[in-house]
């Protein structure tokens, strides 16, 4: 989508960093845990959860429509010595390769829409990690409390009835030296499932 593209490269080139430092608290928390292989991270912003991933030895593919999102990533990642490939692509028409990841991570992008192809991407026994704003309680900074962009509670929880819930947290959450209001889950892809 244009205006999105516009939107972010906007805000990077203005120097907003949202979800930008440290990588996400539940992704740290499970790495040690993870299947190994191939890793994709979504809406990778400037890459915080790739270049987590590919220092812990993940082959990463991080995708984001920003392109100057994209380029800073990537400079972080040759400072540090690290191969990742970046993706400029809209989510909305990039079509995801099915059963490939061993681990896929979407941080603080909500669209319901990309949820089934997140889903399919995750290999049988592969890991999702998802984390978005909530719905409910005060303003956190993140989009408006009644944004179509915040999961209500028990969304997660609905969406991956069909698979091992590993993690399931919906509160108040650190990230960034930020509080925010946020449903976060871990779960695992059935070894024999058609999706």
């Amino acid at each position: 989508m244009r205006s999105e593209r516009l939107e972010w490269e906007a805000r990077y080139r203005g120097g907003d960093r949202p979800h930008d430092g440290s990588p996400s608290g539940i992704l740290r928390r499970w790495l040690s845990r993870l299947p190994r292989g191939r890793a994709l991270d979504v809406a990778t912003g400037l890459g915080r959860n790739a270049l987590y991933l590919a220092s812990a030895g993940y082959r990463v593919d991080a995708i984001d429509i920003s392109a100057t999102g994209l380029q800073r990533a990537a400079a972080r990642a040759r400072r540090r010595g690290l191969r990742i490939r970046w993706i400029e692509a809209d989510l909305d028409r990039y079509p995801l390769p099915e059963r490939r990841y061993a681990v896929v991570v979407n941080a603080f992008f909500l669209k319901r829409g990309l949820m089934l192809a997140l889903k399919s991407a995750v290999r049988p026994g592969g890991v999702i990690l998802v984390e978005s704003h909530l719905v409910a309680g005060p303003p956190d900074g993140g989009p408006r409390s009644g944004s179509r962009n915040r999961l209500k509670p028990g969304e997660l929880r609905r969406w991956f009835r069909d698979w091992e819930v590993l993690d399931l947290e919906e509160g108040r959450f650190k990230e960034g030296g930020r509080v925010w209001l946020m449903g976060r889950i871990v779960a695992r892809r059935p070894r024999r499932q058609s999706r």
